[in-house]
């Protein structure tokens, strides 16, 4: 399993209106993706959207003109930028 990990700086606002984005969009989600998270610090918000495998990802990317992920944070005004880390333990 790998996430792709999306950060940005958003005030309180942003990050309200991108959990809604976020859960308006779960039935739409890009096939290959087990879940999807907002973690938010209070300034910093990191969209993690798990996928089943490395390869599910890659063929999405290479297909989608814009990650879901990152459509998302500028549909609340924030530039995200985008990692891609290996998932450990998932339950």
């Amino acid at each position: 399993m790998v996430a792709a990990v999306f950060e940005a700086e958003l005030d309180s606002g942003q990050a309200a209106d991108l959990a809604r984005l976020m859960d308006e969009g779960r039935p739409t989600r890009p096939e290959g993706v087990l879940t999807a998270t907002l973690l938010y610090d209070g300034s910093r918000a990191r969209l993690v959207a798990v996928w089943k495998s490395r390869d599910a990802l890659e063929r999405y990317l290479a297909t989608a003109d814009v990650p879901r992920g990152a459509e998302l944070m500028r549909k609340v005004g924030a530039e995200p930028t985008m990692s891609i880390v290996d998932v450990l333990e998932h339950a």
